[in-house]
């Protein structure tokens, strides 16, 4: 089984701010609460390995995890958010309005879908399919990435596509569920699950 998640509330989220590339913005107060709450989630789902993208708001999450779990993550490049090119560390509403024109093709699976001086969409699917591509099926792994390319490139890759066309944009430390369907393919057991943040 492989299970993704999005990782906790961070500086740049806060700030609006596109950060596709560089690796700064660290976990905000309420993002490390968010990871520390999954941790206890997981703490009885038998995870075996934790992978993350190198971002510092995913490393951050997957070590307040695999501390809680006794499992030491490790960084895995495939996993990094969608690359914006030259919106990197933009915040303002033209910047915006560029990546939302992008990202909604990359929704609509448009294969050369890129953003300006950035990644397609084809690229995308390649690099983070080899990333689901080194979970092992018979162990259960966790993989801490990001919202906008886990919503627009995990759909396609999954049998029960249509059902997840239309996802809602993941919340922090929202979790995502996959088994292996074939040697290409997975089906989507669960979506944006967030039960450890209520309460």
């Amino acid at each position: 089984m492989i299970t993704l998640m999005r990782h906790g509330e961070s500086t740049v989220n806060v700030e609006r701010r596109l950060t596709c590339r560089k690796y700064y913005g660290d976990l905000t107060d309420n993002g490390r609460d968010q990871a520390a709450r999954a941790a206890r989630w997981f703490a009885d789902k038998g995870l075996s390995a934790i992978r993350y993208s190198p971002f510092h708001r995913a490393q951050q999450t997957a070590e307040i995890v695999g501390a809680a779990l006794g499992i030491t993550p490790e960084a895995d490049a495939d996993l990094c958010e969608m690359d914006c090119g030259s919106l990197e560390w933009r915040t303002d509403e033209e910047s915006w309005a560029v990546w939302t024109s992008v990202y909604q093709r990359w929704l609509l699976f448009e294969p050369d879908a890129r953003f300006p001086g950035g990644e397609s969409y084809a690229e995308a699917v390649t690099r983070f399919k080899r990333a689901l591509d080194r979970c092992d099926p018979d162990q259960n792994v966790l993989l801490v990435t990001h919202g906008g390319v886990t919503v627009t490139v995990i759909p396609p890759l999954c049998v029960n596509a249509a059902a997840l066309q239309w996802v809602e944009h993941l919340v922090n430390t929202g979790i995502i569920v996959l088994e292996h369907y074939d040697a290409e393919r997975y089906s989507c057991s669960a979506w944006n699950l967030a039960e450890h943040l209520n309460g």
